[in-house]
């Protein structure tokens, strides 16, 4: 599944790129730190998918599932952008759970 694997890079990828954009957000610090290291725990993730480790599939799901917390809070907090993390975040971990059960070898009987 190709085409999947891809969609959950892809996905994974706006994440990160949407976290590194809360640096210019108004927040304060702690914010800005939190969108720098899912940024960066996104690439990970996708480094680790690319290179066909096993923890990269694990990885986009735990980012994907951090992204989901964050954007519900947001929501709760009354921040913009909020509908297009939930989205995101959720396209993640279905693309990552697709993905995941459909790379695992089958089992000969």
């Amino acid at each position: 599944m190709t085409i999947v694997k891809w969609a959950a890079i892809g996905v994974t990828l706006l994440m990160g790129l949407a976290n590194f954009g809360l640096i210019a957000q108004d927040l304060n610090i702690g914010g800005k730190i939190l969108g720098v290291v899912l940024a960066l725990a996104a690439l990970v993730a996708i480094v680790g998918v690319i290179a066909r480790k096993g923890w990269g599939v694990p990885a986009v799901i735990a980012v994907g599932a951090f992204n989901l917390v964050g954007a519900i809070i947001a929501a709760v907090a009354g921040m913009d952008g909020w509908p297009i993390g939930a989205v995101l975040s959720a396209l993640g971990i279905i693309f990552g759970v697709v993905y995941r059960t459909d790379s695992r070898p089958a089992v000969a009987a």
